[in-house]
């Protein structure tokens, strides 16, 4: 070691949150430095965990479910946070990024029953009503799933934790919702969707976020046929590729929620893509070269 550098040190520990095994790696000053930014980022995801998750009734996702079509519910400021965000984006994609499609989900079978008789007629995220004080009140019946972009979420809350401890690098990976910060850059890799034991080199990324949604893990038959948790609100139909898409951007809530809109829309959403500063890679199984072509030309 010169005597111009700094002496660090790096931990990593692992944990199963978020239905999936979270693993952090922080690198600071001190080894105490670094146990400390680890418990405070691993903090951060359990909290996100205990206020929107749907399978919780104490969530906070689970009190809106129940009872904010009849009143108004006050909600954490992160809760108030993540749906603003959600309903934002479903504008900005006509629909496309909807977190009310969670009926679909629990018919199809990925989600619990909710404890509240599933919701009749086309409810969307356009039907809450952000209030002041995070408040929020439904105008009609619906049921929210926030799973297509509070993990990111988590994922952003535990690199804010890890960087107010002290932490100079490091890394969040929530199964696949990544995000690095520091000098050195993260070499991501992508299971082969007709494969999925294996792995294929993607990017490279530094100071940046990625996520990928890829459920042939989670594909069943849904009316006879093979469906994946991925509904289309548009044409209010279950997606049955068999698909991996990956998105960067510089947040991970961000990459996590347009790996949704890019999985339904294709090439349409190279405008949204660019609107962000995001890029995005789909991998379709049995579509030619086992790597994810990018999505980098309009439709």
């Amino acid at each position: 070691m010169s005597s111009c550098s700094k002496p660090s040190a790096e931990l990593r520990r692992c944990r199963p949150l978020l239905g999936t095994l979270v693993e952090v790696r922080a690198t600071a000053p001190t080894s105490a430095q670094a146990e400390r930014a680890l418990h405070a980022a691993f903090a951060a995801v359990a909290r996100v965990q205990e206020l929107m998750s749907f399978h919780d009734p104490a969530s906070d996702l689970s009190r809106l479910n129940r009872a904010a079509a009849r009143r108004a519910v006050r909600v954490h400021a992160w809760t108030h946070l993540v749906l603003r965000r959600a309903q934002k984006l479903h504008a900005a994609t006509g629909g496309l990024f909807d977190i009310a499609s969670a009926p679909a989900l629990i018919r199809g079978g990925w989600l619990p029953r909710a404890g509240v008789p599933l919701p009749r007629g086309a409810a969307t995220a356009a039907d809450i009503l952000l209030l002041s004080g995070n408040r929020l009140r439904f105008r009609r019946p619906l049921l929210v799933d926030l799973g297509g972009i509070a993990k990111g979420f988590a994922v952003d809350q535990a690199v804010a934790a890890l960087c107010g401890a002290g932490a100079t690098a490091g890394t969040v990976n929530a199964g696949g919702d990544l995000r690095v910060f520091g000098s050195l850059p993260e070499a991501v890799h992508v299971r082969l969707p007709e494969s999925p034991g294996s792995l294929v080199p993607l990017v490279a990324v530094r100071d940046a976020a990625i996520a990928t949604s890829a459920h042939y893990f989670a594909q069943r038959r849904v009316n006879g046929a093979v469906r994946s948790p991925i509904f289309h609100p548009l044409s209010r139909q279950l997606a049955g590729e068999t698909r991996s898409v990956t998105v960067q951007a510089a947040e991970c809530w961000l990459a996590d929620a347009l790996c949704k809109v890019v999985w339904l829309a294709g090439a349409a959403a190279l405008p949204l893509l660019h609107a962000h500063g995001a890029r995005a890679w789909v991998f379709d199984a049995g579509a030619g070269p086992s790597r994810p072509k990018e999505v980098n030309h309009a439709a």
